[in-house]
Protein backbone atom coordinates (compact mmCIF):
# COMPACT_ATOMS: atom_id res chain seq x y z
CA UNK A 1 0.00 0.00 0.00
CA UNK A 2 1.46 3.56 -0.56
CA UNK A 3 -0.26 6.89 0.30
CA UNK A 4 1.21 10.48 0.93
CA UNK A 5 2.18 11.88 3.93
CA UNK A 6 -0.47 13.84 4.71
CA UNK A 7 -3.39 10.92 4.19
CA UNK A 8 -1.56 9.48 6.77
CA UNK A 9 -1.89 12.33 8.86
CA UNK A 10 -5.71 12.40 7.91
CA UNK A 11 -6.30 9.20 9.22
CA UNK A 12 -4.04 9.75 12.64
CA UNK A 13 -5.88 13.45 13.12
CA UNK A 14 -9.49 11.41 12.54
CA UNK A 15 -8.48 8.59 14.92
CA UNK A 16 -7.66 10.71 18.13
CA UNK A 17 -10.54 13.32 16.88
CA UNK A 18 -13.21 10.71 17.40
CA UNK A 19 -11.84 8.43 20.46
CA UNK A 20 -13.54 7.22 22.59
CA UNK A 21 -14.84 5.38 19.41
CA UNK A 22 -13.21 3.64 16.45
CA UNK A 23 -12.82 5.89 13.13
CA UNK A 24 -13.44 4.47 9.89
CA UNK A 25 -13.32 5.70 6.21
CA UNK A 26 -12.40 4.30 2.69
CA UNK A 27 -9.01 4.20 0.70
CA UNK A 28 -9.35 5.84 -2.42
CA UNK A 29 -7.38 4.66 -5.60
CA UNK A 30 -5.77 2.89 -7.77
CA UNK A 31 -5.17 -0.97 -7.89
CA UNK A 32 -2.03 -2.12 -9.59
CA UNK A 33 -1.60 -6.00 -10.53
CA UNK A 34 1.75 -6.93 -11.97
CA UNK A 35 2.51 -10.09 -13.97
CA UNK A 36 2.21 -12.26 -11.09
CA UNK A 37 -0.93 -11.06 -10.00
CA UNK A 38 0.29 -9.46 -6.25
CA UNK A 39 -1.56 -6.21 -6.03
CA UNK A 40 -0.36 -2.68 -4.81
CA UNK A 41 -2.89 -0.42 -3.91
CA UNK A 42 -2.14 3.28 -4.62
CA UNK A 43 -4.19 5.58 -2.44
CA UNK A 44 -4.57 9.05 -4.14
CA UNK A 45 -7.52 10.13 -1.61
CA UNK A 46 -9.32 8.99 1.99
CA UNK A 47 -12.53 9.41 2.22
CA UNK A 48 -13.56 9.57 6.19
CA UNK A 49 -16.55 7.73 6.98
CA UNK A 50 -19.12 8.10 9.70
CA UNK A 51 -18.83 5.16 12.16
CA UNK A 52 -22.48 3.80 11.86
CA UNK A 53 -22.80 1.95 14.74
CA UNK A 54 -25.47 2.92 17.79
CA UNK A 55 -23.89 0.49 20.32
CA UNK A 56 -20.01 -0.61 20.64
CA UNK A 57 -18.37 1.63 18.71
CA UNK A 58 -15.65 1.63 20.79
CA UNK A 59 -14.64 -1.45 19.78
CA UNK A 60 -16.21 -1.86 16.74
CA UNK A 61 -17.21 0.08 13.38
CA UNK A 62 -19.82 0.17 10.50
CA UNK A 63 -19.77 2.12 7.35
CA UNK A 64 -23.19 2.55 5.78
CA UNK A 65 -23.51 1.06 2.63
CA UNK A 66 -24.83 4.37 1.40
CA UNK A 67 -22.00 6.12 2.22
CA UNK A 68 -19.95 3.36 0.53
CA UNK A 69 -21.86 3.96 -2.30
CA UNK A 70 -21.03 7.76 -2.36
CA UNK A 71 -17.62 7.48 -1.99
CA UNK A 72 -17.88 4.44 -4.83
CA UNK A 73 -19.81 6.78 -7.29
CA UNK A 74 -17.16 10.03 -6.49
CA UNK A 75 -14.57 7.74 -7.08
CA UNK A 76 -15.79 6.57 -10.21
CA UNK A 77 -16.33 10.12 -11.76
CA UNK A 78 -12.79 10.82 -11.08
CA UNK A 79 -11.79 7.56 -12.68
CA UNK A 80 -10.49 5.99 -9.06
CA UNK A 81 -11.90 2.71 -7.35
CA UNK A 82 -12.03 2.53 -3.63
CA UNK A 83 -9.45 0.48 -2.64
CA UNK A 84 -9.54 -0.22 0.91
CA UNK A 85 -10.76 1.28 4.18
CA UNK A 86 -9.36 1.84 7.08
CA UNK A 87 -9.81 2.29 11.36
CA UNK A 88 -8.91 2.25 14.37
CA UNK A 89 -8.26 0.19 17.67
CA UNK A 90 -8.54 1.66 20.89
CA UNK A 91 -6.06 0.19 23.26
CA UNK A 92 -5.88 -3.33 21.49
CA UNK A 93 -3.27 -3.95 18.59
CA UNK A 94 -3.68 -3.12 14.72
CA UNK A 95 -4.19 -7.09 14.02
CA UNK A 96 -7.62 -7.63 12.02
CA UNK A 97 -10.30 -8.73 14.19
CA UNK A 98 -13.16 -11.51 13.48
CA UNK A 99 -15.39 -8.53 12.34
CA UNK A 100 -12.89 -6.81 9.99
CA UNK A 101 -12.37 -9.97 8.20
CA UNK A 102 -15.71 -10.21 7.64
CA UNK A 103 -16.00 -6.67 6.39
CA UNK A 104 -12.86 -6.94 4.41
CA UNK A 105 -13.33 -7.35 0.45
CA UNK A 106 -11.04 -9.71 -1.63
CA UNK A 107 -8.42 -6.99 -3.12
CA UNK A 108 -8.97 -4.43 -0.54
CA UNK A 109 -6.71 -2.78 1.60
CA UNK A 110 -7.16 -2.28 5.18
CA UNK A 111 -5.17 -0.29 7.58
CA UNK A 112 -5.17 0.11 10.94
CA UNK A 113 -4.03 2.21 13.60
CA UNK A 114 -3.38 1.39 17.24
CA UNK A 115 -4.26 4.00 19.81
CA UNK A 116 -3.21 3.49 23.45
CA UNK A 117 -3.87 6.08 25.77
CA UNK A 118 -4.97 8.36 23.41
CA UNK A 119 -1.96 8.44 20.88
CA UNK A 120 -0.92 6.21 17.63
CA UNK A 121 0.97 3.25 18.89
CA UNK A 122 1.31 0.76 16.10
CA UNK A 123 -0.30 1.07 11.95
CA UNK A 124 -0.39 -1.78 10.32
CA UNK A 125 -1.81 -3.06 6.66
CA UNK A 126 -3.59 -6.36 5.51
CA UNK A 127 -4.66 -7.17 2.46
CA UNK A 128 -7.65 -9.16 1.76
CA UNK A 129 -6.83 -12.28 -0.55
CA UNK A 130 -9.22 -13.29 -3.38
CA UNK A 131 -9.14 -16.71 -1.75
CA UNK A 132 -9.41 -15.44 1.91
CA UNK A 133 -7.52 -14.95 4.51
CA UNK A 134 -5.11 -11.81 4.83
CA UNK A 135 -1.27 -11.34 4.61
CA UNK A 136 0.17 -7.96 5.68
CA UNK A 137 1.46 -5.62 3.37
CA UNK A 138 3.92 -2.69 3.43
CA UNK A 139 2.84 0.80 3.91
CA UNK A 140 5.02 3.09 2.12
CA UNK A 141 4.52 6.40 2.55
CA UNK A 142 5.85 9.29 0.40
CA UNK A 143 6.22 13.32 0.88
Amino acid sequence: MKLTRRKFEIIQEQAVKELPCECCGLLVGRKVVDHRGNIDNIVIEVAPCRNDLFYGRETSFEISFREYEEVEREAKSLGLVIVGSYHSHINSTAVPSRHDIDFARPGHSMLIISLFSGLPREVTAWLRRDSGGFHQEQIRVTE
